[in-house]
């Protein structure tokens, strides 16, 4: 399985047929609640956090060069940046999932409170399978049918609702066992490095996207920052700073009235060239295209 393209959360749920999604931050979907959805036969490289409960059926997943098989019962968590490819040969496949923009997910994250809802990102570089009791799929499809309902309709306060039930998620999936000895103090240091330097990136991507330059911040070698980048959350130092700078630049294109050439500015590229070429690199469309596609929706 080699696919290049980096899959957005907006993308995946037009190409897959989701119609609860909230702009390129938050998508649910239910395959019995919607027949039309297709994420059972998902494939793609996601740039976002993805959770899928199996509520019946099976379905066999590839993450990368690995395989695993779910069953009824059993929750799938996979990290950005990872290749994904669902199948199911099986009629009686019931789907659930949600899916977490990773700039939207380091936002909901505090750098210094100790309550914080990080996910094990440990076991999300492995994409984990959890095997739920029937009471722990009951809460958490609840959950999901909840952010469904959140989405679809409008709220004066439908940001922090929706924030709000996907903090609950992430509480609902970090208190799940886990063999706490994995987490030995050198891991505990460099996952507070990354999220120090996630916070960094979102204050800084729109004008930062040297290593060089979180290193400094965070007063260590580039080379070190970049291993523990990759080690903690199985995506580069680069990844994460491309995937911000191109959530944004869709953001600007979609909801802003600035040109291509200010969009470009705005994001400190050298010129309009190499914004376009960025932007077609990530999404296949030029900017212009991709904001007039939008427009016909």
């Amino acid at each position: 399985m080699v696919l290049k393209h980096l899959f957005g959360l907006s993308e995946i749920a037009e190409q897959y047929h989701i119609s609860d999604v909230y702009g390129e931050d938050v998508a649910a979907f239910s395959t019995a609640a919607t027949p039309d959805c297709t994420m059972a036969f998902f494939e793609g490289r996601i740039s976002f956090y993805l959770l899928l409960l199996l509520r019946s059926g099976s379905l066999s997943v590839e993450i990368g060069d690995n395989s695993v098989e779910l069953h009824a019962g059993d929750l799938l968590v996979v990290a950005p940046f990872q290749l994904v490819h669902c199948l199911s040969n099986d009629s009686d496949t019931v789907l659930e999932g949600l899916m977490i923009d990773s700039a939207f997910y380091a936002g909901m994250r505090s750098v210094s409170n100790d309550s914080d809802v990080m996910m094990p990102e440990t076991f999300l570089t492995q994409a984990p399978v959890y095997h739920l009791d029937d009471q722990k799929v009951a809460d958490l499809s609840r959950l999901f049918h909840q952010i469904r309902t959140a989405i679809r309709y409008s709220h004066l306060y439908k940001v922090e609702i929706i924030r709000s039930l996907v903090h609950v998620c992430l509480l609902f999936i970090v208190e799940l066992p886990y063999d706490d000895k994995l987490f030995t103090h050198d891991f505990k240091h460099k996952e507070n490095i990354f999220k120090i330097f996630m916070h960094l990136a979102n204050m800084n991507f729109r004008q930062e996207r040297q290593v060089v330059f979180y290193a400094d911040k965070l007063n260590m070698t580039p080379t070190y920052l970049s291993r523990t980048v990759r080690e903690i959350s199985g995506a580069t130092v680069s990844e994460h700073l491309s995937q911000l700078t191109y959530r944004e630049a869709c953001n600007l294109l979609r909801s802003s009235g600035l040109t291509i050439g200010e969009i470009s500015e705005t994001l400190h590229f050298n010129d309009q060239s190499a914004f376009t070429n960025f932007f077609k690199a990530k999404s296949g469309l030029t900017p212009q295209g991709y904001r007039n596609k939008r427009d016909t929706h």
